[in-house]
C-alpha cells in the first residue's frame, strides 16, 4: 500500500495481520476473509494491495475481483489500475488491459488480476488463487450460491499446484433487509459457532447508537482523522438528509430495517387484545391469506369487528410452510363458515394461491393494487391512533415476528405497502390480518363467527 501511494492505516494492519496469518507448513489459516465495513476506509487500495501481494507469491497466480455488477466490476478495476500505474512498483506488471470483457493486470512472473461479472458461470474452467467479492449486500441468497457454485470448484486444486491456500474475500458495508446473501453470512459469523476457516471482521456503531451522533459515529470509524474529518463526516450526512437510514449504513454501518420498525414496538404491544372482551358475535368475519416472498410460508387469519375497529386472530392449523395444503385449510373454513369471505392479494407471492382459490368458486373480497394500499393504510392508522389501537390482534408469535421485521415499500408518490423480507423473515401474518381487516368493511353482512 505504500508503494502504491496511500500507506496502509491501522485498519489495514490489524486486518491483514489476521486475515493473512499462516500456519507452521507457510498456509493460510483462514479460506475466507469476511468484512462489513464503513464506506471511507480505504478498502479499494487494501483489496488491490492484497491482490498484488497475492498475485506476487509465485509465477502463473490468478486472482479476481467482482462487483454488484460487471460494469461495476470493471470501473473499480480501472481505478485500481490508475492506482497501480501512479505507483513505485509498476515496473513489476505490464501495462493493463482496459478493454471491457478482457481488462487484466498481467505481471512479470505471469500471474493475473482481473475483474470478472457476477453470475452464473461466470468462472467455470478458471483458475483462482483469491477470489474479491464486494458489495456483497446487493445479492440475495441465489444469486451469491450461483457464484459460489462457479467460482469455488476453481480454487480446489490450487493448493496442490501452487503451495497455497487459495482464499475468497467477501467485502461489504451491512446491507438492507433484502441482502439475504450477505445477512445470513453475518448471521452464521455473528453466531456462537463460526466457522474456524473464516477471519470475520466487523466495524461500525452498536445497534443501541445513536445513529445521528456524529462524534460516536466519528470516533467509531476507523478512517476518521486519517481520511476525512468532522467537516466532511457533516457533509456526508448532508448529503444524505433525506434518507438518513442510508447514512448510518453507509457511515455506521448498520442494517438497514434491523434497528428500525415501520411499527413502533410500544403502539405494537398497545394493540395486542387484552383477553377480555369478544368482538361483535353478529358482525362480518373475513380470512386474510397472506403468503411469504417465494412461497416461503402462508398464514390464515380471521378478522371481524371488534369495538371501534377490527380484531384479527391466526386460525388453528392457520400457519404452514409453503403454501401447500393452504387451499385445503381454506376449503375446510369455508365449509364450516358458508358466509364467511376469503382476501386475497391476486398479485405478488399470494397471485398462484388467489387464481387457484378464485377457480375453485371461494368467495373472493374483490382486491387491486389500490385496495392493497388502502388496507396497509387503515392498518397503520389503526395501529398508530393516538386515541387508541382500532386494528387489534390476539397475541401470536408469528403476528410479533412480522411485526418487526415490516419494511415500507413505496409504491407512489408518498404511498406505500408493508415490504416483505422472506429470506430473513416473513411477514405473512401480517400481510393476512391486513387484507383480511380491511376486507371486513368490504363484503356484505354476514352471519358472526367468534374468534377462536
Amino acid at each position: 500500500m505504500a508503494e502504491l501511494g496511500k500507506p496502509p492505516l491501522p485498519i489495514h494492519r490489524y486486518m491483514a495481520d489476521v486475515a493473512l496469518e499462516v500456519d507452521e507448513n507457510g498456509l493460510f489459516v483462514y479460506t475466507t476473509i469476511l468484512g462489513t465495513l464503513q464506506r471511507q476506509v480505504g478498502k479499494t487500495t487494501f483489496d488491490l494491495a492484497g491482490n498484488i501481494q497475492n498475485a506476487l507469491l509465485g509465477p502463473n497466480r490468478r486472482t479476481w475481483y467482482t462487483a454488484q455488477s460487471g460494469q461495476h466490476a470493471t470501473d473499480k478495476f480501472l481505478e485500481m489500475a490508475d492506482t497501480w500505474e501512479g505507483s513505485n512498483i509498476k515496473q513489476l506488471a505490464r501495462k493493463p488491459r482496459r478493454s471491457n470483457g478482457s481488462a487484466s493486470l498481467t505481471f512479470i512472473n505471469d500471474s493475473t488480476f482481473r475483474p470478472f461479472p457476477p453470475g452464473e458461470g461466470t468462472l467455470d474452467g478458471k483458475q483462482s488463487d483469491r477470489t474479491t467479492l464486494d458489495e456483497m449486500w446487493f445479492w440475495t441468497i441465489a444469486q451469491y450460491q450461483l457464484m459460489r457454485q462457479s467460482y469455488k470448484p476453481t480454487q480446489t486444486t490450487r493448493r496442490a499446484v501452487t503451495g497455497q491456500r487459495p482464499q475468497t474475500w467477501l467485502w461489504s458495508t451491512e446491507g438492507t433487509v433484502d441482502s439475504t446473501a450477505l445477512n445470513q453470512l453475518l448471521d452464521e459469523a455473528r453466531s456462537s459457532t463460526p466457522s474456524p476457516t473464516t477471519a470475520f471482521f466487523d466495524w461500525g456503531i452498536d445497534d443501541d447508537d445513536d445513529p445521528t451522533d456524529l462524534d460516536l459515529i466519528y470516533a467509531k470509524h476507523p478512517g476518521a482523522g486519517y481520511l476525512f474529518d468532522m467537516d466532511d463526516l457533516r457533509g456526508f450526512q448532508d448529503e444524505f438528509r433525506d434518507a438518513p437510514d442510508e447514512f448510518a449504513r453507509a457511515y455506521g454501518n448498520r442494517r438497514t430495517g434491523a434497528t428500525e420498525r415501520v411499527i413502533p414496538a410500544g403502539k405494537w404491544k398497545d394493540a395486542r387484545w387484552d383477553g377480555h372482551t369478544e368482538p361483535d358475535p353478529a358482525g362480518p368475519v373475513c380470512f386474510g391469506v397472506g403468503v411469504g416472498v417465494d412461497g416461503v410460508d402462508t398464514t390464515i387469519t380471521a378478522n371481524q369487528l371488534y369495538a371501534a375497529g377490527t380484531l384479527s386472530a391466526v386460525v388453528k392449523g392457520g400457519w404452514m410452510e409453503g403454501t401447500y395444503g393452504a387451499l385445503e385449510r381454506m376449503r375446510e373454513l369455508a365449509d364450516k363458515y358458508p358466509d364467511a369471505a376469503f382476501a386475497i392479494d391476486p398479485h405478488g407471492p399470494s397471485a398462484a394461491l388467489h387464481d387457484a382459490a378464485e377457480r375453485a368458486g371461494f368467495r373472493l373480497v374483490p382486491l387491486t393494487a389500490t385496495d392493497v394500499i388502502a388496507a396497509t393504510q387503515s392498518a397503520f392508522a389503526g395501529l398508530t391512533n393516538p386515541s387508541g389501537a382500532t386494528f387489534r390482534y390476539k397475541p401470536h408469535d408469528r403476528f410479533d415476528s412480522a411485526a418487526e421485521l415490516a419494511t415500507k415499500r413505496y409504491v407512489g408518490d408518498g404511498t406505500w405497502i408493508f415490504g416483505r423480507r422472506a429470506s430473513v423473515g416473513s411477514i405473512s401474518a401480517l400481510e393476512s390480518a391486513t387484507l383480511g381487516a380491511y376486507g371486513v368493511h368490504h363484503m356484505p353482512a354476514v352471519r358472526g363467527m367468534q374468534l377462536g
